[in-house]
Parts: C-alpha cells; structure tokens; sequence
C-alpha cells in the first residue's frame, strides 16, 4: 500500500478524517485530500505527518458540487503523485433543518442533492477518467485498483427524505457502474455506516437531541465510532477483498436485521 495513492473528500473531521489515518496506519504514505473546511483539513494534514513524518500529502479546498473544483482536485493529486488508486468519496450533509417531505424546503432538498447525489457522481466520473487512462494496471484477480464509495443511505427518518433519496441514488449509480467498470480492474463498493458518533450528533445532543430510545434498538446497545468505519473501508481497499465489488457493505452494529424482526 505504500506505493499507492489515497484519495479521501470529507477529511477534514469525523469519518473522513478517521479514513485518513487508518490509511496511514495500513501503510499508505501518499494521500490527497480535500474538504472546503481548509483550516481543519490542515489540522488532519499535520496530524498524519506528525503519526509518520515519511507522509507525502497534498490537499486542497474542495466543494464537491463544483465540477470545476472536483476535477481541479483530481489534477492535483495526479500531478503530484502521477495516479490515484484507492479514492473513498466520504462527503455528505443531512437535512437542515429536519422536516417531513412536504414542509421541506425546496432550496433544503437541493442541497442535498448538490452534495450527497451531484458530489458523488462529480467525483466518480473523474476518477473513472483517471484510473482508465493509468497504465498502471495490476490484475483484476489480485486487487487491481480499487475504487469505493460511501453511501450513507442505511439509516432513514421521518424527517430526511431527501436525505434518503440521495443517498438512495449514490446506490444506485455505484451498482450501475460496478457492472460497466468491472472488467476494467475497477471494484466499486458501497459502505453503509449506521449510528456514528459525530461532531455533527455530539452538536445536536449539545442542543438537546435526545438518540437514546433509537440507539436503545442497536442489538450492540451502543454507537458506533469513526474508526469502525474506516477500518473496513481500508479492508475493503486491499489485495484480500480482491473479489468483492457491488457490496452493500452495512456496519451498524445490527441495526438493520433488528428493524427488519421488528
């Protein structure tokens, strides 16, 4: 993994941030990263140089719904690191505010769609680019390249419906693509986190949320953290996944099996 490039948006905190560094603690040492909080991104930026001094990073503002600012980012990485191997495209923003579909603003479900559906597919399509135009190509039955996507699509509510169909879309292109890109080497898989602790619900908790009754119907009883994320993303990055593309891989602590007993 040391010779190859990571590319990770959203790494300025929470999940993004938490990938970042697993990368680097699995032996990666060349990242591009980006996120349009460019003071954090630079917190995360030092911190991995601090974790190995031998880490060559480059990482740029980036607002996923600017085609123009998504594909700026890729030639960054691309003239630095002269490739890009395993990008996880981690960006996302929930509702704001929560409402039931027909007292949700119009301008609100744009946005979702801007970031979570737009983003995503800004981000594919460019790194579909690069990765075909590399001559680089390990075999397909050995890991070959390896490009994944999170969809945070797993966890829905009464009040995020745009939400939910954004990243409902994010699924749906992911497959799509597993199907066009496979014989290409490219392995694409879709991740789906359940309840994560975040800044974002440690923010509303701040504010009076109260996730305890829907936390109380996680078989493992608890959140789940960044790092349970990361983990089977940079798993699912190497040469012992090299089989495994399309899955809808669901980390939350069996949360889904239990609403489906229920």
């Amino acid at each position: 993994m040391a010779t190859t490039v990571a590319l990770v948006t959203g790494a300025a905190s929470s999940i993004g941030c938490a990938i970042a560094h697993t990368f680097v603690k699995e032996g990666c040492t060349r990242l591009l990263l980006g996120d349009v909080n460019q003071e954090n991104l630079s917190v995360t930026s030092d911190e991995l140089r601090t974790a190995n001094p031998s880490v060559k990073i480059v990482t740029c503002k980036l607002d996923v719904s600017s085609g123009s600012e998504v594909q700026k980012f890729m030639d960054a990485g691309v003239s630095a690191f002269g490739g890009i191997h395993y990008p996880v495209n981690n960006v996302g923003i929930t509702s704001n505010p929560r409402a039931r579909t027909h007292k949700l603003e119009t301008s609100s479900f744009d946005a979702l769609v801007a970031v979570n559906l737009r983003g995503t597919w800004l981000c594919q399509r460019a790194e579909l680019w690069q990765m075909l135009r590399q001559q680089d190509w390990g075999s397909s039955t050995a890991g070959g390249h390896c490009e994944r996507f999170f969809a945070f699509a797993l966890v829905s509510h009464s009040t995020s419906g745009g939400y939910s169909a954004t990243k409902a879309g994010v699924l749906g292109m992911t497959r799509t693509d597993v199907i066009a890109y496979a014989a290409d080497g490219i392995r694409l898989i879709a991740v789906l986190p359940g309840w994560v602790k975040t800044p974002t619900s440690e923010e509303s908790e701040r504010r009076g949320a109260n996730y305890a009754p829907i936390i109380s119907t996680i078989p493992v009883k608890r959140w789940g953290f960044p790092v349970e994320i990361t983990e089977a993303c940079v798993f699912l990055a190497g040469e012992k996944a090299s089989l495994i593309t399309e899955a809808d891989l669901v980390v939350d602590g069996g949360k889904r099996i239990s609403t489906w007993v229920d």
